[in-house]
């Protein structure tokens, strides 16, 4: 009590400070943390309130109180404390709006990818992946167990059949889901290793209750480390990041979402932004189609399958060891699932718990998406790929 007293008179003290001595580089951060989170003497966030900024999110979406302890904070992450060290840079690799996959390659300046540009695009990145090419296939030997989420979706994107689908057509927020398209248009255009750099735009004024990988105006992050943070975090800062690096603007990127969607078929699904903490709608088995494009991509595989990840030092704080609530993923935990290699988890009081998980089995690429959970994301996933290992098995004999 004693130390929470100590940093709530820290806070007022320097609040006073600040109104005095706060210059237009500091507003991102001071916008975000609160005057508290700097360390004057080093120019770093402090590591108890860094740990403090990233784990609003889990609580106050949690909880509801916005109440954090000491105890709270360490078992959800730890803070490594380390020098920040400098990001090399290369003209090659410094990240630039593009117009099309064949400028991946050299990284050079293009246009911004709106209108008709951002529509053409979308339809030749969406290749054979549609929903309009999935049908149901009937499965005669099994049914899938009960399960207690409103809504779920499983599907085989290798045969493109629909195994079994739950409410197919109620939209629901599907929060954090929100950014495996980000993610996936993200790298149709940008390197793993491509060097984003952070405007105003992508760090002022984001919500208070919102998960952040603590980016500020100025900082560096390549894709790799932005979208991990944004799969393991829900990083609100690294998708606005990764969105105005593709694209000049958020509103821009968004557009692109969209176009996207309806190139892949997804007719209900409408995109507000990439990180997924506004008003996104979407249906389970839009989702699954996503989670398709998503999973051709070996690199997006392999940091869908961490549930943890270690985010170098920027400017103003320390590296950051990253927590993911997805514990299907951790082999240590009791909800592990070994089948599932890729996944991502997300929460908010609207959606409630939504999982997009994907399970290789012979060979095929089984996708389960549950949407609105409430605890149940889990234990329906599991029941949802079990059902799925059947249904492959009689699909396949059939073929």
């Amino acid at each position: 009590m004693k130390n929470v007293n100590y940093l709530k008179l820290n806070i007022l003290v320097l609040s006073l400070f600040m109104a005095f001595t706060t210059n237009a580089d500091d507003v991102s951060l001071t916008e975000l943390y609160g005057p508290a989170a700097f360390d004057y003497s080093s120019n770093k966030v402090s590591s108890e309130v860094s740990a403090n900024a990233i784990s609003d999110y889990d609580f106050n979406q949690i909880n509801g109180t916005g109440q954090i302890t000491s105890g709270d904070i360490a078992a959800i992450k730890q803070i490594v404390i380390a020098e920040p060290t400098a990001t090399n840079t290369s003209a090659n690799n410094v990240a630039t709006p593009v117009t099309s996959p064949v400028a991946q390659a050299t990284q050079q300046p293009a246009t911004s990818l709106v209108g008709q540009t951002a529509y053409t695009t979308g339809v030749n990145i969406a290749n054979n992946i549609n929903l309009s090419n999935f049908t149901t296939k009937t499965i005669t030997t099994a049914k899938v167990q009960a399960t207690q989420a409103p809504s779920y979706a499983l599907i085989n994107a290798n045969t493109k059949h629909i195994y079994a689908v739950k409410d197919q057509t109620t939209r629901y927020n599907p929060s954090g889901l929100t950014n495996l398209m980000t993610a996936y248009i993200a790298t149709q255009y940008l390197k793993m290793d491509s060097i984003l750099k952070v405007n105003r735009t992508a760090v002022k004024g984001l919500p208070k209750d919102a998960s952040i990988s603590a980016l500020d105006v100025g900082d560096t992050i390549t894709l790799k480390d932005a979208l991990a943070s944004m799969f393991i975090k829900g990083a609100v800062d690294s998708a606005n990041v990764v969105a105005e690096n593709v694209s000049n603007s958020i509103d821009d990127f968004v557009s692109l979402m969209n176009v996207t969607a309806t190139s892949l078929g997804l007719t209900n699904t409408h995109f507000v932004d990439p990180s997924g903490i506004g008003n996104n709608e979407s249906t389970a088995l839009d989702m699954a189609i996503i989670m398709a494009k998503v999973c051709e991509n070996p690199e997006l595989i392999n940091l869908l399958s961490l549930h943890e990840y270690e985010l170098p030092a920027s400017r103003r704080r320390e590296k950051l060891h990253l927590w993911s609530k997805n514990t299907q993923l951790n082999p240590d935990n009791s909800t592990y699932n070994a089948d599932v290699t890729a996944s991502r988890l997300a929460f908010t009081n609207a959606s409630k718990w939504c999982i997009s998980s994907m399970m290789s089995y012979y060979n095929n690429n089984i996708i389960a998406v549950v949407l609105k959970a409430e605890g149940s994301q889990f234990g329906d996933t599991k029941k949802l790929l079990e059902f799925g290992k059947i249904a492959t098995t009689e699909d396949l004999a059939v073929k």
